[in-house]
């Protein structure tokens, strides 16, 4: 009876551990689960990268250029029509100079009208174009983070430290290449729209 106790208490230690350990390895199982679930995928972009190589940045720049160009020349042809205007004042005297110190605030007073028009415009128009240019991008980002379970898209420039297998900028800008900008809404369509309401 004895041996029949004692093999049955042998029979229940090892089952108990047996019910331990497979509850430990099944704890253990969650846990790596848990783990894995936790963990975010998280990728990184270089905004200066995507903006400098994407083509359409390269065509609003050049688009840029040629608008703004012909009124940059003119302020350049301003600016050294009164270089030489001082350099004849500088050697003038009397009513001569007089009249080329007016010929040279007049000259001055346009130069400042027209640089800062210019300077309003352009940057007014690098807004536009930068908007433009992080719609598409974002769409792009949206896209490759949905398409590979992406949770966190964090800017490379404020990253320490990134692997390669991280960036995602050369991907953003191979799909962000081949979007179309959102085409503006005609006002005139707006404006019927809203009268319709």
């Amino acid at each position: 009876m004895l041996k029949k106790l004692l093999l049955a208490s042998a029979i229940s230690m090892a089952l108990i551990s047996t019910s331990t350990y497979a509850a430990d390895a099944a704890d253990a199982g969650k846990t790596e689960q848990a783990a894995k679930k936790s963990a975010t995928n998280i990728a990184v972009v270089n905004l200066r990268l995507i903006m400098a190589e994407l083509p359409q940045a390269k065509a609003e720049s050049e688009a840029m250029q040629k608008e703004f160009g012909p009124r940059s020349e003119e302020l350049q042809k301003i600016q050294q029509e009164g270089a030489k205007l001082e350099a004849e004042l500088q050697k003038s005297q009397g009513d001569k100079a007089t009249e080329l110190q007016r010929k040279l605030a007049k000259l001055k007073a346009d130069y400042d009208l027209k640089g800062q028009a210019l300077q309003e415009d352009s940057q007014k128009r690098q807004r536009e174009a930068e908007m433009k240019l992080g719609k598409l991008i974002q769409t792009a980002i949206d896209r490759i983070a949905k398409e590979r379970g992406i949770e966190l898209v964090v800017r490379g420039e404020s990253v320490v430290f990134a692997s390669d297998a991280v960036d995602i900028s050369e991907e953003v800008i191979a799909r962000a290449s081949k979007l179309k900008p959102a085409k503006k809404e005609n006002k005139d369509n707006k404006d019927n729209k809203d009268s319709k309401k």
